[in-house]
C-alpha cells in the first residue's frame, strides 16, 4: 500500500480533476453551484485550493459531472462518527433532547428556555404598564424568538403572578394565530379554554360586542379576566383576504385590551401580539394599531454573547449533558459575530444544537458531531437534503409540490410560510399516497409541524437556509404566484358548488393556459385546480359553441333573405373576424405572459426584464405590458460596459464623473465615457492581471497595481505611463492616493503596506505588521491616516507620519477583503470573506455595527460621496446599499452573473461595479427615486405649483423639500414633535403647510424654509391638508373626527366641521372652491359647502366597505374619486351624489388617489406596493407601476410636466414616474445598447429573436 496522501495533496488533485471535468462537460462554476446547491464562492475556493473538498461536495460533483466515482475516490472518507445512543447510567433526562430545533418553545418547554430571562422580565413589566391602555406588540425579525419568548417566557411568568391585577395568575390564557379567518380562529381557541361559554359565541356577535368574550371568561372563572396572546399576527395580512374581517379583528383586540371593570376601573384583560418586523408598515393601515406602535411597542433585540452562551449551555446542564471544550466558541464563531447575533440566525443555531445532540457521544456533545451536521449554516440544509434524498422518485416529486404549497409567495421577493389543511393539501397532489409518505418524513425531521388538522413549515428559516427549496421558489416565482391565485379561485369555486359565474374567461383564462403550458412540471397543478381549468375551458367552449350556433342561425336567415351569394360573403366575413379575434386573443395572452415574466426578473436580471417588457408592449398594448414597461423606470440599472476578456478587478470614477476606469485580469486598463458608454482608451503595460486602480484627486493621474509586482502611474491626458514603482515582492493587491495627490499607498501579498512619493516616484516608507497578504488599502480624508485590510483577519489604521503605533481592529472571522473611509473620516467600513461588513468608529476604533445579508464573501466596500450610504459588493453576485446611520439595508442591486469584485461611487449617487463575468455595470439609484438619509418612511408628498419643488412628509418629524429637476435635497424643515403625515403647497407657491402626529399644522416659507406660523386646535393627529383654489382657506383633517377650515389672513379657525363618526383621513376642495370633500374611517365621504360650512354636510356618499383613506376632485369638478381599505376606488358625480364607477385592481387598501392636470388619467396607490393608472372615462385600468418595496402612502401629479407623477412610500423613497410609453421604450433601448441576435440569445435564450431597438452605430 502506498503512502496516504496529505490533505493538501488531496485538495490539489481534486481541484485539478474538478476543473478538467468541468471543461470537458462544458459546465460553468455557476451552473455547477446551482446543480449541487453550494455557493459559487465555496466551490471557487475548493478549485483554487483554499478549502479542502468534503465528502458531500465530492459525491454531488461526481453525480452532476458524471465522473463515475473519480472525484469521490480523491477524497478520503472521514472516520465514522459514533451514532447517537442513550447515555449509560446517567439521569433519565439525558434521553430527552433539551433543544427544540426549528420549532418554537411552548409553555411545556419553559424549563429548557434559557438566555431570555431579562427580556421576559422586561416584557412582563411592559405588559403590566400597558394593561387597560391597549395591546402590547412584540416586534422582531423572523427567527428572533418571538414565539418562544411569548409562550415559554411570558406565559409561565404570568402564571407566577407577574401582572399586578389580583388573581391574574389564574386568568384563562387563550393563544391563537389569525389564520385566514382570525375571528373564527380566536373563538375556536377560546372555546378550547373557556368551554361551553366560549363555544356559544359567533364571529358576528364578538365583532358587535367584544366584551362578550370577557363575560364568557367570567362565567368560567367566576370573575372577569383574560390573557390573550396572538402569535404570528402577520397572518392577518398574508392569509386573511377580507379587509372587514381584519378590521373587526383589530377592533376586538383593542376593545379587549382597553376594557376596565365598572366598579374600580381595573383592567380586565392582557393582550399581546407577536409580529414580524417587516410587516410593521401593513399595521399602519389600522388607526388602533398606529396607537400601539406609538405607545405599546416592545422591540425584541438580538441576543448578546452572554445570552447565547446561556441558551447553549443552560439546557445541556439541566439535562445532565456536557459540552466538549471549544464547542461553544465554535458555535459562536460560526454564528457570525463576536458581540451579537443576527436575530434570524437563532433558528439555525437551535437546529444545529438539535442535530449535534443526535450525534452526541454518551453524555457529551462533541465538536466532531457538530461538524458532521454541516455547522450552523449547513445543518438545516443538510437535514432537509438528507430527508429529501431518502425519498423515492415519486415521493421527491410530491415533496416539491407540497412544500411550495406551504409557502405564500408574493410577486416581489418576499415569501412566508402558511398553514394548509392536511387533507386539502394531499388532495391537490398528483400522488396523494406518495405525498403523505413524504410529508410524514419531513414531520419526523421536525422540518414540518403537523397540527390536528393543518400542517405548516416549522420555521421560515427553512425557506432561506435550504438551497433546494429556495431554488424551487426562485425558479418559478411567477408561476407559483399564478398557481396560488388559481388554487384560491378553484377552492372558492368548489365551496360554491362549482358556480359557473366564478370561472375564468377571456384573456385571464388565456394567460392561465399559457402559464400552464410553460410550467416546468404540469403535476404541480392539483386535481381540483385542473378541474377548475377544465371547467373554465369547457365553459369557454360552450360559449363558443353558442356563438357558432348563433352564427349558423344568422347565416340561415341571410341565405333565406339574400341568397347564396350573400351567404358566402357573410360566412367569409365571420370567419375572418373569428380568425382575427383568435389572433388578437393569442397576442393578448402572449403579451400578458411576457409582462408577468418581466416583473419576475426585475429584481435579478434587469436587462432581460427590460427586454421582456418592451417585447410585451410590442406584442400587444395590454395594461400588464404597459405597466411592465413603465415599471422599468424603477430599476437602478444604467448600462453594461463590455470589452474586457477577463474578470474586472477594480473600477474608479474620475473626480468629475465623466470617465470611468476599469482594471482587469486580461492585463489592461480601460477608460470609458460614462455618458456614451464607449471606450476612450486602453492602457497596457502590466505583464499580468491588473488588480487595482485609483484616480488622484485632481484627475490628472491614474495609479494601477498588478500581479507583476509593480505599481504604475499614468497620465490621464496622454494615456501613457509616467512612472513604474517597484519594491513589493509578489502581487500588489491595492493602491490609493492621498487627498492631496502627493502620496500613494499600496498593499501586497508580501504583507507590507508601502507609501510612495508621487512627484519623485520613490518609496517613502514600508509599514509592516500584517501576518498575511494585504488585500485593500485606503487613505483617510485628512491624509494623515491609512487603513489596510488583510487576509490575517484584521484591519490596521496607520499614522502616515509614523509617530504612533498602528491601531489593530479585530472582529472579522475570515480574511478582510475591502476597506473604505467615510468622507468625514468618522467611520471606517471593512468587508470580509466571513460575509459581513463591519463599521468602526474613528478615531477610537470601537465597533460601530455589523451588516449581514450577503451569502458569500464581501469583496469590496465603499461609501457614497455624500457619506450617507455604505456599499458592499459580494461573491453572491449582488451589490447592497446600507444606511450609514441606522445600518438598515436600503436596496440590493442584482445584475452581474458571477461574483462582484469591485465597486466605485460616482457623483449624483451613480455607482459602477466590476465582476467576474468580465463586465462593468453602471447603476443610478437616484435616477427615479428621492431617498432621505438616514432612512425614514415617506408619507404624503406634494409638488409646488410650477413643478420645480417637491415636498415630502416624513416619519422622522421632518418635511424634506427636493429640487425636482436635479433630484437633490434642497431643505429639511424641522419643528414637528411627531411623524409628519401631510404636506401641501399654497396655490401661489409661497407657503408650505405640514401636519402630523403632534396635532399641529405648521406653515413654512417655501423659498427660505423658515417657519411662519403654528396652527393649534386639533386634539388628535392631523392626517391631511388642502388649500382652497384661491389660497384663502386651509383645510385640515384629524383623528379627532373633525375638519378645521383656517383663514390664512388671520391664521385662525374659520369653521370646525363635525359629522364624521371616526377618524377623518382626507380632505379636498373642488376646483371652484365651493365644495369640500372629506373622507373617514366611518366608511363615508361627506360633501360640505365651503362657503357656508356651518350648515352641516350637504351630502353623505356611502358605498365603501372599508375606511376611506383619500379623495380627489377631477380638474373639471364633475368627478370625485375616493380610495378605501376595501381595495377599490369609487367615482362619484358631486352634483347628483351618485356613484358612477368602481375601479377594482388593488390587492390591499387604497391609500391615495390623484387626477392628472388634464383629467384624462387617475392614479391610485396602496398597500400592495403599486401605483395604478386608470382611464376615469371608461373605468379601465391603464397600467400598474411596480418598484416600491413597501406600502405606497401618497401619489400626486406634477402640474408643470404632463405625464409625470410622484409616489411616496414607507420603503423610504419618493419615486418619480413618467407615463410616456414611447419615451420609456427609447430609454430602455438606450440602457440596453445592442439588442441584436447575439445579445438577445444571451438574455432570452428560450424566446425567438425580435428586433426591438435600432442598431447602434
Amino acid at each position: 500500500m502506498g503512502p496516504v496522501p496529505t490533505d493538501d495533496e488531496t485538495a490539489d488533485g481534486f481541484a485539478a480533476e474538478l476543473r478538467r471535468l468541468r471543461g470537458l462537460r462544458k459546465v460553468s462554476l455557476t451552473g455547477l453551484a446551482r446543480s449541487i446547491h453550494y455557493s459559487k464562492g465555496y466551490l471557487s475556493k475548493i478549485e483554487n485550493g483554499g478549502k479542502p473538498p468534503t465528502l458531500d461536495v465530492a459525491r454531488r460533483c461526481d453525480d452532476v459531472l458524471e465522473a463515475g466515482g473519480a472525484l469521490l475516490r480523491l477524497v478520503a472518507r472521514p472516520p465514522s462518527v459514533p451514532t447517537a445512543r442513550a447515555p449509560q447510567g446517567g439521569p433519565a433526562e439525558t434521553a430527552r433532547c433539551p433543544y427544540r430545533g426549528l420549532a418554537a418553545y411552548g409553555p411545556q418547554d419553559a424549563e429548557w428556555f434559557y438566555g431570555r430571562e431579562s427580556a421576559t422580565a422586561e416584557l412582563a413589566g411592559r405588559l403590566a404598564e400597558r394593561m387597560g391602555r391597549g395591546p402590547l406588540a412584540v416586534v422582531a425579525p423572523s427567527g428572533a424568538g418571538k414565539s418562544s419568548l411569548l409562550q415559554a417566557g411570558l406565559l409561565p411568568a404570568l402564571r407566577r403572578g407577574a401582572l399586578p391585577a389580583p388573581g391574574s395568575d389564574r386568568w384563562p390564557v387563550v393563544v391563537c394565530t389569525p389564520t385566514a379567518h382570525p375571528l373564527k380562529e380566536l373563538l375556536r381557541c377560546a372555546a378550547d379554554v373557556l368551554g361551553a361559554a366560549g363555544a356559544e359565541l359567533t364571529p358576528e356577535a364578538l365583532a358587535e360586542r367584544p366584551a362578550a368574550l370577557l363575560d364568557a371568561s367570567a362565567a368560567r372563572g367566576g370573575r372577569p379576566g383574560l390573557v390573550l396572546l396572538v402569535d404570528q399576527f402577520e397572518e392577518a395580512f398574508t392569509l386573511c383576504e377580507d379587509d372587514r374581517e381584519r378590521r373587526d379583528f383589530v377592533a376586538v383586540l383593542h376593545a379587549l385590551a382597553t376594557a376596565r371593570a365598572g366598579d374600580d376601573g381595573s383592567p380586565q384583560a392582557a393582550v399581546v401580539v407577536g409580529l414580524r418586523a417587516d410587516f410593521c408598515g401593513r399595521c399602519l393601515d389600522h388607526p388602533h394599531l398606529v396607537e400601539v406602535f406609538t405607545h405599546g411597542l416592545f422591540a425584541l433585540g438580538p441576543m448578546s454573547v452572554t445570552q447565547l452562551r446561556q441558551a447553549i449551555t443552560g439546557p445541556a446542564e439541566r439535562a445532565g449533558l456536557s459540552l466538549e471544550p471549544g464547542l461553544v466558541e465554535l458555535l459562536l464563531r460560526d454564528l457570525g459575530t463576536d458581540t451579537a447575533t443576527s436575530a434570524g440566525s437563532l433558528p439555525l443555531l437551535a437546529h444545529a444544537l438539535l442535530v449535534t445532540w443526535q450525534q452526541r457521544t454518551s453524555r457529551t456533545l462533541t465538536v466532531a458531531g457538530y461538524e458532521t451536521t454541516g455547522g450552523i449554516h449547513g445543518a438545516v440544509a443538510r437535514t432537509a437534503e438528507s430527508v429529501y434524498a431518502r425519498l423515492d422518485p415519486a415521493e421527491q416529486l410530491t415533496a416539491r409540490q407540497l412544500l411550495v404549497r406551504l409557502v405564500h409567495v408574493a410577486d416581489d421577493s418576499a415569501q412566508t410560510r402558511k398553514p394548509v389543511e392536511r387533507e386539502l393539501l394531499l388532495r391537490q397532489l398528483s400522488d396523494p399516497c406518495a405525498g403523505g409518505r413524504a410529508l410524514d418524513a419531513f414531520v419526523r425531521a421536525r422540518l414540518v409541524t403537523a397540527g390536528s388538522e393543518t400542517v405548516e413549515i416549522t420555521h421560515e428559516a427553512l425557506l432561506h437556509a435550504w438551497p433546494r427549496l429556495r431554488g424551487w421558489i426562485d425558479a418559478d416565482r411567477a408561476g407559483l404566484v399564478m398557481r396560488q391565485e388559481l388554487f384560491d379561485a378553484a377552492t372558492r369555486w368548489v365551496r360554491a358548488d362549482r358556480d359557473p359565474s366564478l370561472l375564468y374567461r377571456g384573456s385571464r383564462l388565456a394567460a392561465v393556459r399559457d402559464q400552464s403550458r410553460h410550467a416546468p412540471d404540469r403535476s404541480q397543478i392539483g386535481p381540483e385546480t385542473r378541474d377548475f381549468i377544465a371547467a373554465c375551458e369547457a365553459e369557454e367552449g360552450r360559449a363558443m359553441r353558442v356563438a357558432r350556433r348563433q352564427v349558423r342561425i344568422r347565416r340561415t336567415l341571410l341565405v333565406t333573405l339574400g341568397g347564396l351569394l350573400a351567404v358566402a360573403v357573410t360566412a367569409g366575413s365571420l370567419a375572418f373576424q373569428q380568425s382575427r379575434r383568435a389572433l388578437d386573443q393569442s397576442r393578448t395572452a402572449q403579451s400578458q405572459a411576457l409582462a408577468v415574466r418581466s416583473g419576475a426578473l426585475a429584481a435579478g436580471q434587469p436587462e432581460a426584464s427590460m427586454l421582456l417588457a418592451s417585447d410585451a408592449y410590442r406584442t400587444d398594448r395590454t395594461p400588464q405590458a404597459r405597466g411592465a414597461l413603465l415599471s422599468t423606470q424603477a430599476q437602478s440599472f444604467d448600462g453594461r460596459l463590455r470589452g474586457h476578456f477577463g474578470p474586472v478587478n477594480s473600477v474608479a470614477f474620475s473626480p468629475d464623473g465623466k470617465t470611468l476606469a476599469s482594471a482587469s485580469s486580461d492585463g489592461t486598463v480601460k477608460l470609458w465615457d460614462t455618458a456614451s458608454h464607449r471606450i476612450t482608451a486602453t492602457l497596457t503595460g502590466h505583464t499580468g492581471a491588473v488588480t487595482s486602480l485609483a484616480y488622484s484627486a485632481d484627475g490628472t493621474r491614474l495609479a494601477t497595481a498588478g500581479e507583476d509586482g509593480t505599481v504604475r502611474l499614468w497620465s490621464t491626458a496622454a494615456h501613457r505611463t509616467t512612472a513604474t514603482l517597484t519594491g513589493h515582492r509578489g502581487t500588489v493587491r491595492a493602491v490609493a492616493f492621498s487627498p492631496d495627490g502627493r502620496t500613494l499607498v499600496s498593499g501586497g501579498v508580501d504583507r507590507t503596506v508601502r507609501l510612495w512619493d508621487v512627484p519623485a516616484g520613490t518609496s517613502r516608507a514600508v509599514l509592516a505588521g500584517h501576518g498575511d497578504a494585504v488585500m485593500s488599502v485606503a487613505f483617510g480624508p485628512d491624509g494623515q491616516e491609512v487603513a489596510s485590510a488583510s487576509a490575517d483577519r484584521t484591519v490596521r489604521v496607520w499614522d502616515v507620519t509614523g509617530s504612533q503605533s498602528p491601531m489593530v481592529l479585530t472582529g472579522h472571522s475570515d480574511q478582510v477583503l475591502g476597506v473604505a473611509f467615510s468622507p468625514d473620516g468618522h467611520t471606517l467600513a471593512s468587508g470580509s470573506a466571513d460575509r459581513t461588513v463591519r463599521l468602526w468608529n474613528l478615531p477610537d476604533g470601537t465597533a460601530g455595527g455589523v451588516l449581514t445579508g450577503h451569502s458569500d464573501d464581501v469583496n469590496a466596500v465603499a461609501f457614497t460621496r455624500a457619506g450617507d450610504t455604505v456599499i458592499s459588493a459580494g461573491g453572491d453576485g449582488t451589490v447592497k446599499l446600507w444606511d450609514a446611520v441606522n445600518h438598515r439595508l436600503v436596496t440590493t442591486l442584482s445584475g452581474h452573473t458571477d461574483y462582484v469584485l469591485a465597486v466605485a461611487a460616482g457623483p449624483d449617487e451613480r455607482l459602477a461595479t466590476g465582476g467576474f463575468d468580465q463586465s462593468v455595470v453602471l447603476w443610478d439609484p437616484g435616477r427615479s427615486a428621492l431617498t432621505a438619509r438616514p432612512f425614514t418612511e415617506a408619507w404624503q408628498s406634494a409638488f409646488s405649483p410650477d413643478g420645480s419643488l417637491l415636498a415630502s412628509a416624513q416619519a422622522d418629524r421632518t418635511v424634506r423639500v427636493w429640487d425636482v429637476a436635479h433630484h437633490r435635497l434642497r431643505a429639511t424643515l424641522t419643528g414637528h414633535d411627531g411623524s409628519v403625515f401631510a404636506v401641501a403647497f399654497s396655490p401661489d407657491g409661497r407657503l408650505i403647510a405640514s401636519a402630523g402626529a403632534d396635532r399641529t399644522v405648521r406653515l413654512w416659507d417655501a423659498a427660505t424654509g423658515r417657519p411662519e406660523k403654528t396652527l393649534t386646535g386639533h386634539t388628535g393627529s392631523v392626517f391631511a391638508l388642502a388649500f382652497s383654489p384661491g389660497g384663502h382657506l386651509l383645510a385640515s383633517a384629524s383623528a379627532d373626527r373633525t375638519t378645521i377650515l383656517w383663514t390664512l389672513d388671520t391664521m385662525r379657525p374659520y369653521a370646525t366641521l363635525h359629522g364624521h363618526g371616526d377618524f377623518v383621513n382626507a380632505v379636498a376642495f373642488s376646483p371652484d372652491g365651493h365644495t369640500l370633500a372629506t373622507a373617514s374611517d366611518d366608511l363615508t365621504v361627506r360633501l360640505w359647502d365651503a362657503r357656508d360650512p356651518g350648515g352641516g354636510p350637504r351630502s353623505v356618499l356611502r358605498g365603501h366597505t372599508g375606511s376611506v383613506r383619500s379623495v380627489a376632485f377631477a380638474p373639471d369638478g364633475h368627478t370625485l374619486a375616493s380610495g378605501a381599505n376595501d381595495g377599490t376606488v369609487r367615482l362619484w358625480d358631486p352634483a347628483t351624489h351618485r356613484a358612477t364607477g368602481i375601479l377594482a385592481g388593488h390587492s390591499g387598501s387604497v391609500r391615495a388617489v390623484a387626477f392628472s392636470p388634464d383629467g384624462a388619467t387617475l392614479a391610485s396607490s396602496g398597500s400592495d406596493q403599486t401605483v395604478r393608472l386608470w382611464n376615469p372615462a371608461d373605468a379601465e385600468q391603464l397600467a400598474a407601476l411596480s418598484g416600491h418595496t413597501g406600502a405606497v402612502w401618497g401619489v400626486t401629479f406634477d402640474p408643470g410636466l404632463p405625464g409625470t407623477l410622484a409616489s411616496s412610500s414607507n420603503d423610504g423613497t419618493v419615486r418619480l414616474w413618467n407615463t410616456d410609453v414611447p419615451r420609456q421604450q427609447s430609454e430602455v433601448c438606450r440602457l440596453l445598447g445592442d439588442t441584436g441576435r447575439d445579445r438577445w440569445a444571451r438574455l432570452l435564450p428560450d424566446l425567438p429573436y425580435r428586433p426591438l431597438c435600432p442598431t447602434p452605430d
